[in-house]
């Protein structure tokens, strides 16, 4: 779904953020990923229908099919210049794409063992990296243009759901079911940091201003102060729909995105909303 994003007025809570523009629609089962190129003309989607799409966000709709998996394609995304796409899906593989929808190479030497979960390109043009991650509880970092492996990570003791590069630096950061969030120094090869959350991470996300972290998980948001090692606050989402509401359970974030200007977070969650929250300066 595209959106167009409303500014909503102070203290309405009815009010709501964004309103759909646009449907796409061509999948034929769940939508597990989305990359949208460097201007947010295009973007990628990858499916448990085995293949990949990308769209014309203005014409709103699908330019390329890209089938070549045997399973459920779990994760997808752009190459900082948008001139390569890396995929990983349930069939174990890893691929690179070129933007006509063809397959350029399957990693077949050293590959992962268990499901590809996540796959992130380094955001530097020279000198890039593709990094992926998987249920076989490692990452595994790759030279992007020959798709020679580098490094193999194997910290966490469960499958891994999610990496990320914070901005402008070699860091990385992953988070799966062990509970447990990684950051790695990826230049020396080393574990900077590990927090266990003790609860099912789903997805991790640099801010794009600060050095802070926020942490999906089953329980709710964590924002993380990396440097100084602490919660600064956690978002517990309250049910919204009759039928959540007189549910126990904690409402799953699943997915994670900052606006450019990095003050709103967009969370997206297990009951179907899409929640916003905006950062503000506090005495």
């Amino acid at each position: 779904m595209v959106w167009d994003l409303i500014e909503r007025k102070e203290h309405d809570e009815e009010e709501e953020w964004g309103r759909p523009r646009r449907i796409l629609k061509g999948h034929s089962h769940f939508i597990s990923s989305l990359s949208l190129s460097q201007d947010s003309r295009f973007a990628l989607s990858s499916s448990w229908d085995s293949t990949i799409r990308l769209w014309d966000l203005a014409k709103g709709t699908t330019t390329r099919r890209f089938v070549s998996h045997t399973k459920d394609v779990l994760s997808v995304a752009f190459s900082a210049e948008n001139r390569q796409i890396a995929s990983g899906s349930r069939d174990k593989q890893l691929k690179i794409w070129n933007t006509l929808g063809e397959c350029k190479y399957t990693v077949e030497q050293n590959g992962h063992t268990d499901w590809v979960s996540c796959v992130r390109f380094s955001p530097e043009v020279k000198n890039g990296i593709l990094v992926s991650a998987s249920w076989d509880r490692t990452i595994k970092v790759w030279d992007s243009s020959t798709m020679v492996l580098k490094q193999t990570f194997a910290q966490h003791t469960g499958p891994i759901n999610s990496i990320a590069f914070a901005p402008k630096s070699s860091y990385l950061a992953s988070g799966g079911k062990d509970g447990k969030v990684i950051l790695w120094n990826l230049t020396e090869q080393t574990v900077m940091d590990k927090v266990d959350f003790g609860t099912n991470i789903n997805c991790v996300l640099f801010f794009p201003k600060k050095y802070w972290l926020a942490v999906a998980s089953d329980k709710g948001i964590i924002i993380w102060d990396l440097p100084n090692k602490r919660t600064i606050c956690e978002l517990k989402a309250k049910p919204i729909s009759e039928d959540m509401k007189s549910c126990k359970k904690s409402i799953a974030c699943l997915s994670l995105c900052w606006s450019k200007n990095g003050n709103r977070l967009y969370a997206g969650y297990s009951d179907n909303f899409i929640r916003v929250y905006e950062v503000v300066k506090t005495d």
